[in-house]
């Protein structure tokens, strides 16, 4: 576990080792993963008072999208001649360790709070892009814009999990979410009837 720590310090100072060192036992990246998903659920306070609920569709959510990312960026770098040899989802698992700090800057004023969390997003992308591309020996564009691509991806999935999550009981969603939703809902109606 300190070796994958190590790496998580090493990846922030953006000094990346071959891909053959981001193997490790199942159990490690298992646990990194499961802690930072209970971590962000502290952010989500929005989604009702069942805290254990909460936990479970956030740790549900970073484990998906965590697997989906690895595999999509896994074919993503090899269609782009890319020399990805194994398995990239303990690669993606440690460039993401700055996720444990996130949910913290919610302890900040209004502002700043904002604001360190556009910079802490910002430097998670630099770390896992410049990860990526050089694990892989593409460039720093192609893998960039693999993540861009993935995120319409990824929040379709969040969709996804958020609505399974309510339908099981563990989230409440705001009200504001419930409105907006049930607009693009008739708006999309409106737009099919036109159509027709």
């Amino acid at each position: 576990m300190r070796l994958l720590i190590d790496d998580v310090l090493d990846l922030l100072r953006l000094r990346v080792k071959p891909l053959a060192a981001y193997q490790y036992a199942w159990w490690q990246p298992a646990l990194l993963l499961t802690l930072m998903g209970a971590v962000s659920s502290g952010d989500t306070a929005e989604l009702g008072g069942n805290i254990a609920g909460r936990i479970g569709f956030m740790v549900l959510f970073t484990w998906l999208q965590t697997l989906m990312f690895a595999r999509f960026m896994g074919v993503w770098l090899r269609w782009g001649k890319g020399e990805v040899s194994g398995s990239l989802f303990g690669l993606v698992v440690v460039a993401s360790g700055l996720q444990f700090v996130e949910p913290l800057t919610s302890w900040l004023p209004g502002g700043a709070a904002k604001v360190i969390d556009i910079l802490l997003s910002l430097l998670g992308l630099v770390v896992l892009v410049n990860a990526l591309s050089k694990v892989a020996k593409v460039s720093v564009m192609r893998t960039l814009a693999g993540v861009v691509l993935f995120a319409p991806l990824s929040l379709l999935l969040l969709a996804a999990t958020l609505s399974f999550a309510k339908t099981a009981g563990w989230v409440e969603l705001p009200q504001e979410m419930v409105e907006m939703m049930q607009q693009q809902g008739a708006a999309s109606d409106a737009a099919s009837a036109v159509k027709k």
